[in-house]
């Protein structure tokens, strides 16, 4: 909930993350201690131990939490490809994967491409868990290309969704909706998501397709598209053009060395 909060007010990076966390408790210990000075000058000690309380809860979120809870949200791994991505080409790198994605969905067939985007995401190691100390996920590079979707720097995890289906399998992947109680039903029994974060999804989607990035046998990253005309993948997409598309995005990752 706390990232999702996070995402929602435009914190999309560690150092974002960091900064205001430390803001917040700064604001936190300032109020604290001016509440404890007034009630000390009043001689209400009992109730000064209340803001001095908070005090010291703010400083344990602070010193102890804060790079924590940044680390397991916001992996150091994530920004550094970021940084590669958009500094060491800058903006050249960005427009290039921007205009394969556009002319990708140009190039799809016997559909309305107006009402299709895309996007590509990139494996990346994540910060460990308790449950497990070798985690993975999947990075959003680039914002969406199309009408619809989020901007770059998400962070979904391999268990979850049609994108994280594809990165396991290394195959083409496509799934189809007829409405939007199919796609809140499905989302909860196929796709590993649960239904609080099904409900916050946009539903205007009804075609999907999520095609693997490969690097020698390895998959790096999954190309990714829906349209909200229904029925439109497979079969708007060709499956040389797909391949020939998802061989040029690893060139470009490739030079930039995000791969």
């Amino acid at each position: 909930m706390l990232l999702a909060r996070a995402r929602a007010i435009g914190i999309r990076t560690q150092r974002q993350f960091r900064l205001t966390f430390r803001g917040l408790t700064i604001c936190v210990g300032a109020c604290c201690g001016f509440a404890i000075s007034v009630l000390t000058e009043l001689h209400w000690f009992w109730w000064a131990t209340v803001p001095f309380a908070l005090l010291v809860l703010a400083a344990i979120a602070e010193f102890v939490l804060g790079d924590q809870l940044a680390e397991y949200s916001y992996p150091i791994d994530t920004e550094r490809k970021l940084r590669l991505l958009e500094h060491q080409l800058g903006i050249v790198a960005v427009q290039t994967l921007t205009e394969k994605l556009q002319r990708t969905i140009a190039a799809f067939q016997a559909c309305d491409t107006g009402r299709i985007s895309g996007t590509v995401h990139i494996i990346v190691e994540l910060a460990p868990s308790p449950e497990a100390r070798v985690r993975f996920g999947l990075l959003q590079l680039t914002n969406y290309v199309g009408p619809y979707g989020g901007s770059k720097g998400r962070i979904t995890t391999l268990e979850k969704g049609i994108v994280g289906r594809c990165a396991r399998t290394g195959r083409t992947e496509c799934v189809n909706f007829d409405d939007v109680a199919e796609y809140r039903r499905r989302m909860v029994e196929e796709f590993g998501f649960s239904r609080e974060e099904t409900e916050k999804h946009t539903t205007i989607a009804r075609s999907y397709l999520a095609e693997p990035l490969h690097l020698a046998e390895t998959v790096i990253g999954v190309l990714y598209f829906f349209s909200s005309e229904p029925q439109v993948f497979p079969l708007a997409a060709g499956r040389m053009d797909l391949r020939s598309t998802g061989r040029d995005f690893v060139d470009v990752l490739k030079i930039v060395s995000i791969v």
